[in-house]
């Protein structure tokens, strides 16, 4: 009786163990509402509740890594990070990146370039660019003609709300992002008075992936990972998080 009881002693006292043991998953997270945004301290969005549901699928504890795109994307690559989502799939990426398979959904809105209204820049085509200043996030790629194209002058800025601002100081003459992830960071009537969308815009739509470091153990996971994410692309769980998140 008396080694039952202390084999029953060892069974409860090893599964809190096991619990504070399990692994982590560090999911580095940029700001781009509505995907992912800072509410009273908090990450929260569409992106968090995918993240968060990946990992518990595979047993793993999700922990957020707040920092700028280029910042987390660094930090995926060295293994500092295990997961980054949102990611167009480059072939330079896929060079330290594990991209999970099937993209998890398609980007529909158009990227956009903002200009200052009171400067009255006309932007008609893509050769208006050439004699611009053009902000763009730090580590961002937009599409092919405009990343490759080394006559427009691009100006690396570290966030969205950076780039609003050097909008607004007149210190770039245009910035490109797509409309939803820049009206957070303005006031309705600031927007209206202060912002004009270009005539010009590249409204392809685009895969949007999520990539794991192939430089941290949680590479292991990539199969299942993969497998878990189609099951969920397949049977609607993700569409279900995107409109619950829009509503």
């Amino acid at each position: 009786m008396k080694y039952l009881f202390y084999l029953l002693m060892l069974v409860l006292s090893y599964t809190p163990v096991c619990e504070a043991y399990k692994e982590e998953l560090k999911i580095a997270s940029f700001i781009e509402p509505p995907y992912t945004d800072l509410v009273d301290g908090k990450l929260v969005g569409e992106s968090i509740q995918i993240a968060k549901l990946l990992a518990k699928s595979v047993g793993l504890k999700p922990t957020f890594i707040r920092c700028p795109f280029a910042r987390c994307l660094s930090m995926v690559k060295h293994g500092q990070a295990d997961m980054i989502l949102g990611l167009m799939k480059l072939p330079e990426r896929e060079k330290e990146l594990l991209f999970l398979n099937p993209a998890y959904m398609v980007q529909h809105y158009p990227l956009r370039f903002f200009t200052l209204s009171t400067k009255k820049i006309v932007i008609n085509s893509f050769d208006d660019l050439n004699k611009l200043l053009v902000g763009t996030l730090r580590g961002g790629n937009y599409f092919e003609l405009f990343d490759n194209d080394k006559r427009i002058t691009k100006i690396e800025i570290t966030s969205r709300e950076q780039l609003v601002q050097m909008l607004l100081r007149g210190r770039v003459d245009t910035f490109i992002d797509r409309e939803e992830s820049i009206l957070p960071l303005l006031s309705p009537e600031e927007y209206k008075k202060k912002i004009t969308l270009a005539d010009y815009q590249y409204a392809k739509p685009v895969k949007v992936y999520i990539a794991i470091s192939q430089n941290s153990d949680v590479s292991t996971y990539a199969g299942r990972l993969s497998k878990q994410l189609n099951k969920f692309v397949t049977d609607g769980t993700i569409t279900t998080i995107r409109t619950g998140q829009r509503n």
